[in-house]
């Protein structure tokens, strides 16, 4: 054979395997490629697995949904003023959380990765509490969250047959609000703040005088 043919026969072998060898590398980075698709699982079934879990744990906070504020209703501290003026009639027709000494209202928790994904969680609308005679505010008191215990289903990340799995998981969700009195270090920090503001006040005063 001459020496020139078995050159060319020699690199044609030679390009057929690098073809070879690069389209199964190929093929192997395109099956790489391809993540296997993993489902969330039934509602119906997390809701099962979850009335299992909550039975007397969270039966003391099924009642916030219907707690909601209703509309028209103005989610802050209630002010003496509007307390006098308010009717007898209307204020019976408030829901409970906004007739304690230390209101409160819901705002909705949302995440996806939870189930149940949404659920209300109460904030107090005022830092002190209202004892007045006529509900004025006393700042010798605090509003501070009331937490009960609760379970959560949590997805855990893993997939099991084509689905997420998820775990329980315990936390503590606020609930409501009560009044406590303040201690001695709080009221000295307390006091410290109004003088510090009243400071400011008086210097920016001075300041505007003077300009």
């Amino acid at each position: 054979m001459p020496a020139g043919l078995r050159v060319f026969l020699l690199a044609a072998a030679a390009l057929l395997l690098l073809a070879d060898g690069a389209a199964a590398v190929a093929g192997r980075v395109r099956k790489v490629a391809r993540p296997r698709s993993c489902l969330d699982l039934p509602e119906e079934i997390l809701e099962q697995m979850f009335g299992r879990l909550s039975v007397g744990v969270l039966s003391a906070f099924h009642h916030a949904l219907q707690l909601e504020p209703r509309d028209g209703v103005n989610l802050s501290c209630p002010s003496a003023a509007a307390a006098r003026s308010s009717s007898a009639e209307n204020k019976s027709r408030l829901p409970v959380n906004l007739l304690s000494v230390s209101p409160w209202a819901y705002r909705i928790s949302y995440d996806p990765s939870r189930f149940p994904r949404h659920i209300p969680e109460a904030y107090c609308l005022c830092k002190g509490c209202l004892t007045g005679s006529q509900r004025q505010e006393s700042q010798q008191y605090r509003s501070t969250p009331v937490y009960a215990p609760s379970v959560v289903l949590r997805r855990s990340g893993s997939c099991v047959g084509g689905r997420h799995t998820y775990s329980e998981v315990y936390v503590s969700i606020a609930v409501g609000c009560t009044c406590v009195p303040l201690l001695d270090k709080d009221r000295a920090l307390q006091n410290t703040t109004r003088t510090l503001d009243s400071w400011r006040t008086a210097k920016s005063k001075a300041a505007r005088s003077w300009g």
